[in-house]
């Protein structure tokens, strides 16, 4: 693994530390893949996605139910004991319930660098950004509603940096991007083969970086990186062929895979927050840069979303896209504890996977510890002995 994706995995904190320090560049820390970070990007801000520790809580029960989601309550307690105390801003959308509370608690517990400028009772240099995401992505009003809201936030974000926002910005972070996403989906190509190229821990890794550092700079060294694999003909350990289905993948949860491949399995594809969700389908081109970003953002397929249909099949079409042309013998769900998203969806997309590509599941429950993911090794053990049964 590269050394540059090592430190921002490792140590995410000290590496964005010393980047805004050699820099001089703002920070955003923001919530869920469907952010619109790509308007980050284009204001020259290094967006960091925010992400929990895995420890017991210090401050965050004391404001959060303790049967509320456990990777969100340990951001929020993370924010609160001054871990992001580096960042000059955050961006909330309301994904789900719990990211939705973030909105006020955020602003009420967790230290902000700059005192508020309030001009007749507003703050016109917000720390905290809401975007109020449509729930449902796909009536005809969703699209003029949504790049409303966008536009709004870029205007509140050019008040807040002092700095004009152009169309050539916005453009300048959609190929940014885009290229960053096909790096990445050349990634997950290198892993049809069999054995695969790059291991599922490996490639995570990779695309957890990408969510700490500049998408332009992630893009070009994880270039380098599979140019050296390819060149190398270099292979992963063999082992079962397993699609992940997850909650919030962060560097406690992505135990799973340590877990996974100690068993002899190998995650080949996945449907991640931190993995297909954020790269699989690039941002159009010959579209205004606005448009383009917020139909990325409104075309994530997020659990939360809903659409016109009775069952939003936008998931499912998601999960054939991500698992065409991986050779799969398995698939594995971690959900969190109470993720009410991902919990409702299960019983559906479990039955497709059954019925469609005849494929085995396993479902496991986390509690966002490493612990808790280790103790589940029997039951991938048994799984996997299962399958090669």
């Amino acid at each position: 693994m590269i050394d540059a994706f090592a430190q921002f995995n490792e140590d995410r904190h000290q590496a964005i530390k010393k980047y805004k320090e050699k820099t001089g560049k703002k920070v955003f820390g923001y919530f869920c893949c469907l952010s619109p970070e790509e308007i980050l990007f284009a204001a020259d801000v290094l967006p960091i996605r925010i992400t929990g520790t895995g420890e017991p809580l210090q401050h965050a029960d004391l404001h959060v139910p303790p049967n509320s989601c456990p990777f969100a309550r340990s951001c929020l307690d993370a924010g609160m004991r001054g871990l992001y105390d580096y960042l000059d801003g955050v961006l909330i959308p309301n994904s789900c319930d719990i990211i939705f509370s973030m909105e006020y608690l955020w602003k009420e517990l967790v230290p902000r660098p700059t005192p508020p400028a309030i001009i007749s009772g507003v703050d016109i240099k917000p720390f905290v950004h809401y975007i109020n995401y449509p729930e449902k992505i796909n009536s005809p009003e969703v699209m003029p509603y949504y790049t409303t809201i966008l536009q709004t936030f870029r205007q509140d974000l050019e008040r807040t940096l002092n700095r004009t926002i152009t169309d050539d910005d916005l453009s300048a972070a959609v190929t940014a991007y885009n290229e960053d996403k096909v790096q990445m989906k050349r990634m997950y190509d290198m892993r049809k083969t069999d054995p695969p190229a790059v291991s599922g821990y490996e490639a995570w890794q990779a695309a957890y970086a990408s969510v700490s550092m500049p998408r332009d700079e992630h893009a070009a060294l994880l270039k380098d990186w599979l140019d050296e694999i390819e060149q190398s003909g270099r292979r992963a350990e063999e082992g079962v062929r397993i699609y992940l289905s997850g909650s919030a993948m962060d560097h406690i949860n992505a135990h799973i895979f340590k877990v996974i491949e100690a068993c002899g399995g190998q995650v080949v594809s996945d449907d991640l927050c931190v993995g297909t969700r954020t790269f699989w389908y690039p941002l159009n081109l010959d579209l205004p840069p606005l448009e383009a970003i917020a139909r990325r953002s409104l075309g994530t397929a997020c659990p939360r979303s809903t659409v016109t249909a009775h069952i939003p099949e936008n998931r499912w079409a998601h999960i054939k896209n991500t698992t065409a042309g991986f050779d799969l013998e398995g698939a594995i769900f971690y959900v969190l504890k109470c993720c009410d998203a991902r919990l409702s969806e299960f019983p559906h997309l479990r039955d497709k996977l059954r019925q469609e590509l005849d494929m085995p599941i396993l479902f496991l429950e986390g509690d966002y510890t490493i612990e808790g993911v280790e103790q589940m090794t029997g039951r991938v053990e048994a799984f996997l002995e299962m399958i090669e049964g």
